[in-house]
């Protein structure tokens, strides 16, 4: 577990100080992407089951460790692939 924050600190530092803007710009889209996504399979995978199964008390559960998670790496993939790609280079340079 610290072996993963470390690298997870590690990537947000060098994002930061060490990247392009065409990298934070596609970045930036795609964590946009990642978090609408991610809380929308929340918020269906929290209130779902309390919608249609209210006697079962595992309903939040699905949210928080399934659905809410599967809904960012969607939408973090999905961010990536449609996101900017970098711009034309002008020919009158």
């Amino acid at each position: 577990m610290t072996f993963i924050a470390l690298v997870l600190v590690l990537l947000a530092v060098g994002f930061r100080y060490g990247a392009s803007d065409q990298v934070r710009r596609r970045m930036g889209y795609a964590l946009r992407w990642a978090f609408g996504v991610g809380a929308i399979g929340f918020a269906l995978g929290f209130f779902g089951p309390m919608v249609f199964a209210p006697g079962a008390n595992q309903g939040p559960m699905l949210g928080i460790f399934i659905t809410g998670p599967l809904g960012f790496l969607c939408g973090l993939v999905w961010g990536l692939i449609r996101g900017p790609r970098g711009s034309v280079a002008d020919p009158a340079v």
